[in-house]
C-alpha cells in the first residue's frame, strides 16, 4: 500500500528526485557542483586518465619489440639489428594513421645521390593492439574511478587521445629508424600531422566507448550523453558484417601463411605479425572475386614481370572452387546469424536491406583502406612518381553484394537452414547474436513494489521497437527484480513436414556429394597435372639437354631468334665440344599465374653460380585436362667473331665452320648456348693459320656487363706452305725481270734510265731482296719488301756517232698481292708501284 497521505513509493515529488534512489543516469546533483572540466582534472581522475596511456604504450611497444626481433632474425645477412629498438615505435605510429617519411642517401661513382619517399599503410595489428589496450585499461579505470557524467567521460577520453597522440608523435620523432649498409643510409619516421589527428580520433573513441560500457554496467541510461541510439537494424547488421569480416580474414590469413611457408620458407613467417593482418585484409578482396591492383606512375619501372592485378581466377581450379564454397558457406552462416539477431524485432524492408548492404559496404571500404599501400617519392631528381598496391576501388561494391546475399539468406532461407543445423550450434549462434542485457542498477536496496503500467501510446512503443507492439502487464516488485535472461531464446525454425524435410535432406546429400565429387575430381586433376606435367618439366628437359651437350634437343624445346646462316655454332658437335658448360642445376621456385609460370633455377656452370628465370606458357590443353606447356625463348647468348675476308673457313671447338662472304666482311654475332668456345682458323686451310681465341658465354649473366662480348678477333698468319709457294713465285718473277734485255722492263722492280738506245743490256742481281707476306686491315694478302736488294746493269749505247759502254745500279723492292682460290695461291705484282 502507498503511504498514507503521500504519493506511491517511487513517484517523484515535484521539483525533486525520485524517492528511494538516485536518478537514472548518475548520482544526484548537489548544489554548487563543479563543472565537467573541473571534475575531469581531479587528481584521482588524472590517475585513471594517465595510467591506461602509459600501460598501453609500454605494453604495445614490448610486443612490437618481440615482433621486430623475430622480423630481423628472418632477414638475410647482414641483419639490420640497429632498427630493432626504433621499429616498434614507427609501427605504432603507422598503426594510428601516421604517414611514413623516409630518406635515403648513397654514394655512387663519386657522386652523392639522395632521395625521399612518403608512404601510407596501416599495420592493422598495431592499430588493434593500441586501441584495444587503451580501451581495456580505460574500462577498468572507469570501474575503479567512475566519472560523474557523460560530459566528464568525453573530456577524459579526449584528454587521453590528445596526451597519447603527443607522446607518440614525440617518441616516433626521437626514435627515427635508421640503417646504414654498403655506403647507403636509410631513415624513416611516422611522426606527422596525420599521426597526431589519427591518434586523437582513434584513442578518444576507444576510451570513450570503453568508459561508456563501464558506465552502462552501473546503470547509466545515456553513458555517452546521446539522446538517440543506433537503430536496431543497423546495429545487428554491423555486428554480422564485423563478424563475417573477422572470420573471413582469419581464413585468408591461414591460407596466406601456408602459401608463404610453402613458396618461400617457414622462416618468413617470423615476420608475419607485421604484415599478415594487413595481407589478410587485402586477401579478402581476392577471396570475394576482387583484385589486388598495382597502379601509379612508377608501375612501369617495376619491370615487366610485375603484374598489374591479381585475382582468384589466376589460381588453380581447385583453389577457386574451394574459395567459392567457403564464401557461400560464410554467407549462409551470416544470414542465419542475422536472422537470429533480428528474431525479436521487425523492420521495414528498406531499413533491413539498407542496413545490411550498407554495413557490408562499410566493411569493404575498411578492407580497401587498411589493405592498401600508397607511396610517392623521388631519387636524386632522376626518378620520381607514385605507386599503389591494394584492393581495387570497387571492393566495397563486392562487399555490398555480399551484404545483399546475406539479407536474402536471412529473409528467405534462414528458417530452413535453422531447421537443418544442429541444435547446439544454433544455441551458440543465438547467444552470439543476442545483444548483452543491461544489468540492474548497482547499489541500493530493492524498492517497494510499484506497478509498471502499459505505455499510454502503444503505437509509439511499437515504432520504437521496430514494429512489434509489446504486451505489457503490471509487474510487482518480485517480477521487477527478477534478473533478465542472458539472451533471448532462439526463434523457432520454419516448421517442415517430414516429407519435405526428407526431400531437402536427400537433395542436400546428392548435391553435396556431387559437389564433393566435382571438387575431388578437380583437385585430383590439378594434382595430376602438377605431378605428371608440371611447368618446370620443360625447364628440366631444357637444362638436361644443356648439361648433356645436346644442342638440337635444347633448340627443339626453346629455339633462338636467328637466321639459318647464323646458326652455324648451334650444332651438336660444336656444343658437345664446348668446355665449361652447365654441369648441374636446381629448380628453386615455381610461380604460376594464369597460363604463365615463372621457373627459377640455380645453375652451376663449371663452378660458376648463376640464377636464371625461365618463363613457361600454356598453349592450350592436351588430353582435355592437362596443360600443354611451352618454354619461351630464354635470354640469348652470342659470340662476336671478327674474321678477315681472306679466311673462308674457321674452326670452333675443333669443328670446321664455313662462313658466308657477308660474315667475313667485318664482325658477325653468332648465337651460342652457354659454354666456352675456342675459335681459330680451320685446319683444312692450307694457306693461313691463326692463334685460337677463347670466349665464354655464361647463362643468366649479361655479356656486356662482364666484358665477355668483346669480339673474338682472328689474326691470320701465312702458313709455311703459303710462304714457300709465294716465295717461289716471287723468285721466278724477279728472275724473269733480271733476265730482261731492256733497261726498263715492264712491271719489274729493276729499272734505270739510259741515254740513247741501249743495246746488249745485261742485268745482274747483286743482292736478293728480303720480302714478307702481310695481311692488311681489310684482309688483303700482300707481299712487301722487308729489306731492299740491289741489281746492276751493263749496256752499250751510241753517243756522237760512237758506241760507248754504259752501266748503272738500282735498288730492288718487291710489292704485290696474293689471291687465294681454293688450293691455288697466286702472286700478282703491283705494277703501279714500279
Amino acid at each position: 500500500m502507498p503511504p498514507v497521505g503521500g504519493a506511491p513509493v517511487g513517484t517523484p515529488p515535484v521539483g525533486g528526485p525520485p524517492v528511494g534512489g538516485p536518478p537514472v543516469g548518475g548520482p544526484p546533483v548537489a548544489p554548487g557542483k563543479p563543472s565537467a572540466l573541473a571534475q575531469a582534472v581531479r587528481p584521482e581522475q588524472l590517475i585513471g586518465l594517465l595510467l591506461p596511456l602509459g600501460a598501453g604504450l609500454v605494453g604495445t611497444y614490448m610486443l612490437g619489440l618481440v615482433f621486430s626481433i623475430l622480423t630481423v632474425m628472418s632477414a638475410g645477412e647482414p641483419r639490420p639489428w640497429s632498427i630493432v629498438a626504433a621499429l616498434p615505435l614507427q609501427l605504432m605510429g603507422a598503426g594510428l594513421l601516421g604517414t611514413i617519411s623516409a630518406t635515403v642517401s648513397a654514394g655512387m661513382f663519386g657522386v652523392s645521390i639522395s632521395g625521399s619517399v612518403i608512404a601510407f599503410t596501416v599495420p592493422v595489428l598495431f592499430l588493434l593492439l593500441q586501441a584495444g589496450a587503451v580501451a581495456t585499461l580505460s574500462y577498468r579505470a572507469e570501474l575503479r574511478i567512475p566519472t560523474t557524467s557523460a560530459a566528464v567521460r568525453w573530456l577524459v577520453s579526449l584528454a587521453q587521445g590528445i596526451a597519447y597522440s603527443l607522446l607518440l608523435v614525440i617518441l616516433t620523432l626521437a626514435g627515427t629508424a635508421s640503417y646504414t649498409a654498403s655506403g647507403t643510409t636509410f631513415s624513416a619516421t611516422t611522426s606527422s600531422v596525420s599521426l597526431f589527428f589519427g591518434a586523437v580520433v582513434i584513442i578518444t573513441l576507444s576510451a570513450a566507448l570503453a568508459r561508456s560500457r563501464a558506465a552502462r554496467s552501473r546503470g547509466d541510461a545515456k553513458p555517452l550523453g546521446l539522446s538517440r541510439t543506433m537503430p536496431a537494424a543497423l546495429s545487428s547488421a554491423l555486428r554480422v558484417a564485423f563478424g563475417y569480416t573477422v572470420v573471413a580474414s582469419v581464413i585468408a590469413a591461414i591460407a596466406i601463411a601456408i602459401g608463404v611457408a610453402v613458396q618461400e620458407s617457414p622462416d618468413a613467417l617470423l615476420s608475419a605479425p607485421l604484415w599478415l593482418p594487413s595481407a589478410a585484409l587485402a586477401g579478402l578482396a581476392i577471396m570475394h572475386l576482387g583484385q589486388i591492383s598495382l597502379g601509379g606512375s612508377m608501375q612501369s619501372s617495376l619491370g615487366s614481370e610485375a603484374p598489374s592485378s591479381v585475382w582468384i581466377g589466376s589460381a588453380e581450379p581447385w583453389v577457386v572452387i574451394v574459395d567459392i564454397v567457403l564464401v557461400l558457406v560464410l554467407i549462409a552462416l551470416a544470414g542465419v546469424w542475422l536472422r537470429l539477431a533480428r528474431s525479436t524485432s521487425r523492420f521495414s524492408p528498406l531499413a533491413a536491406w539498407g542496413s545490411t548492404v550498407g554495413a557490408f559496404a562499410l566493411a569493404g571500404l575498411l578492407v580497401s583502406l587498411f589493405g592498401s599501400v600508397i607511396a610517392t617519392g623521388s631519387v636524386g631528381g632522376l626518378v620520381s612518381g607514385s605507386v599503389s598496391v591494394g584492393p581495387a576501388p570497387w571492393t566495397l561494391l563486392l562487399f555490398a553484394a555480399v551484404g545483399a546475399l546475406v539479407e536474402l539468406v536471412a529473409r528467405y532461407a534462414g528458417g530452413i537452414l535453422l531447421g537443418l543445423l544442429p541444435a547446439a550450434f544454433v544455441a551458440r549462434l543465438s547467444r552470439l547474436a543476442a545483444p548483452s542485457a543491461s544489468p540492474a542498477v548497482a547499489g541500493g536496496d530493492p524498492q517497494p513494489a510499484a506497478p509498471v503500467l502499459q505505455p499510454a501510446h502503444p503505437e509509439a512503443s511499437a515504432e520504437a521497437t521496430g514494429g512489434t507492439v509489446p504486451v505489457m502487464a503490471p509487474t510487482t516488485a518480485a517480477s521487477a527484480t527478477t534478473p533478465p535472461p542472458a539472451a533471448p531464446a532462439a526463434p523457432a525454425a520454419t516448421p517442415l513436414d517430414p516429407r519435405t524435410k526428407k526431400r531437402i535432406l536427400v537433395g542436400s546429400i546428392v548435391g553435396g556429394g556431387a559437389l564433393v565429387l566435382v571438387l575431388l575430381a578437380t583437385v585430383g586433376l590439378s594434382i595430376a597435372n602438377g605431378a605428371i606435367n608440371p611447368p618446370q618439366a620443360r625447364v628440366t628437359e631444357y637444362l638436361d639437354a644443356l648439361v648433356d651437350g645436346k644442342a638440337s634437343e635444347a633448340l627443339a624445346l626453346a629455339d633462338v631468334d636467328a637466321p639459318k646462316a647464323d646458326r652455324v655454332l648451334l650444332d651438336d658437335k660444336v656444343f658437345a665440344a664446348a668446355t665449361e658448360r652447365i654441369t648441374s642445376y636446381e629448380i628453386t621456385s615455381v610461380n604460376t599465374s594464369n597460363d604463365v609460370a615463372s621457373v627459377t633455377a640455380e645453375l652451376d656452370q663449371d663452378g660458376r653460380k648463376s640464377t636464371v628465370r625461365f618463363s613457361v606458357r600454356s598453349t592450350g590443353k592436351q588430353w582435355l585436362f592437362f596443360d600443354n606447356w611451352k618454354l619461351e625463348r630464354p635470354d640469348q647468348g652470342s659470340i662476336r667473331i671478327y674474321a678477315p675476308e681472306s679466311i673462308e673457313k674457321i674452326q670452333v671447338n675443333g669443328i670446321d665452320v664455313d662462313l658466308t662472304p657477308e660474315q667475313r666482311d667485318g664482325s658477325v654475332d653468332l648465337p651460342v648456348l652457354p659454354g666456352t668456345y675456342e675459335v681459330g682458323v680451320a685446319d683444312s686451310d692450307k694457306w693461313l693459320t691463326a692463334k685460337p681465341v677463347s670466349k665464354t658465354v655464361v647463362a643468366g649473366e649479361s655479356s656486356a656487363v662482364l666484358g665477355l662480348n668483346a669480339p673474338a678477333v682472328l689474326e691470320p698468319e701465312p702458313s709455311d706452305e703459303l710462304t714457300s709457294t709465294i716465295t717461289t713465285q716471287v723468285d721466278d718473277y724477279l728472275a724473269k725481270c733480271i733476265a730482261s734485255t731492256t733497261v726498263d722492263p715492264e712491271n719489274c722492280p729493276n729499272s734505270v734510265y739510259a741515254y740513247g738506245s741501249p743495246t746488249n743490256v745485261v742485268w745482274t742481281l747483286d743482292k736478293k731482296p728480303a720480302y714478307e707476306i702481310r695481311i692488311s686491315s681489310d684482309g688483303e694478302l700482300q707481299v712487301n719488301t722487308a729489306e731492299s736488294g740491289s741489281a746492276s746493269v751493263t749496256y752499250k749505247y751510241t753517243s756522237v756517232s760512237q758506241q760507248r759502254d754504259g752501266s748503272d745500279k738500282t735498288s730492288i723492292r718487291i710489292s704485290g698481292t696474293i689471291e687465294l682460290d681454293g688450293d691455288k695461291a697466286t702472286f700478282t705484282p703491283d705494277d703501279s708501284y714500279y
